[in-house]
């Protein structure tokens, strides 16, 4: 199962990515996490050390290859995906295997265009190699990887919304592309909720895009101080109501596994 994660900026799409990619692990599950963004963090969000999160390298170009069957391409690594972890990534707490795909060429040295066809073609690959992993994408935060088919091959991707003005219109903007793309489902994640206001503002805007509300996460002082500690939030505190709340979002991912069923 491939599952993309996206949002606005600042909504907690990597720390909503990364604490279901840990519960899922805790669950039994072989999960692997790919970091999208060109600014990278969901190593540290995982749990992985920050000093060797630090070092961390992109997965350079000549590590892949494009298989092609018939009208079909996916990207695959040239060496066993464990090795290639191994050399450029890292395997975090509970055995989350933690890539990083993207990443700023410098200053002034153009875009990254042939990143996000990769990360594209990967996430495909991934799926026909190893399709009993669960596979977590944690996109950047804009619609390029929308407009791009980043996402394409996720079966299914969740839009993590705020209750506010900007990241609402991101989601009614978000959705829309997702479907074009063909993504089995699509859900909202909820998050800082406050009172019941901003749950009922939430509800409604899914309502009104036809969009399952997949969990309702609340406004939590735990986030901030894990972040703040540069530490993964379910290290930070299992027991905290966000936690528990992305937890029980994630089950319900993998409970409704079978009706996302396989993207051809």
């Amino acid at each position: 199962m491939r599952i993309g994660v996206a949002g606005k900026g600042g909504s907690g799409k990597t720390t909503i990515a990364a604490t279901m990619a840990r519960h899922l692990a805790r669950s039994g599950l072989a999960v692997n996490a790919l970091d999208g963004d060109p600014n990278p963090n969901l190593a540290v969000a995982i749990g992985v050390p920050a000093e060797e999160a630090d070092r961390l390298q992109r997965v350079p170009s000549d590590e892949l290859e494009e298989r092609t069957d018939g009208d079909s391409s996916s990207m695959h690594f040239r060496r066993p995906f464990d090795e290639i972890v191994e050399e450029y990534g890292a395997v975090g707490p509970d055995g989350v295997r933690v890539l990083t795909m993207t990443g700023l060429l410098g200053a002034g040295k153009g875009c990254i265009c042939g990143q996000h066809s990769a990360v594209r073609g990967v996430v495909a690959g991934l799926g026909e190699e190893r399709p009993d992993d669960l596979t977590i994408l944690d996109t950047e935060a804009s619609l390029e990887h929308l407009s791009r088919g980043t996402v394409r091959h996720v079966e299914g991707l969740v839009v993590v919304v705020e209750p506010y003005f900007r990241a609402l219109e991101t989601m009614k903007r978000t959705v829309p592309l997702a479907r074009e793309l063909g993504i089995p489902s699509v859900w909202a994640m909820a998050n800082k909720i406050r009172s019941a206001d901003d749950e009922a503002v939430i509800r409604d805007y899914c309502e009104r895009l036809d969009v399952d509300l997949l969990g309702m996460v609340p406004f939590d002082d735990a986030v901030v101080a894990a972040d703040r500690n540069r530490t993964s939030l379910i290290d930070h505190s299992v027991d905290a109501p966000s936690t528990r709340a992305i937890a029980q979002a994630a089950d319900r991912l993998t409970a409704e596994r079978v009706a996302v069923g396989p993207q051809s």
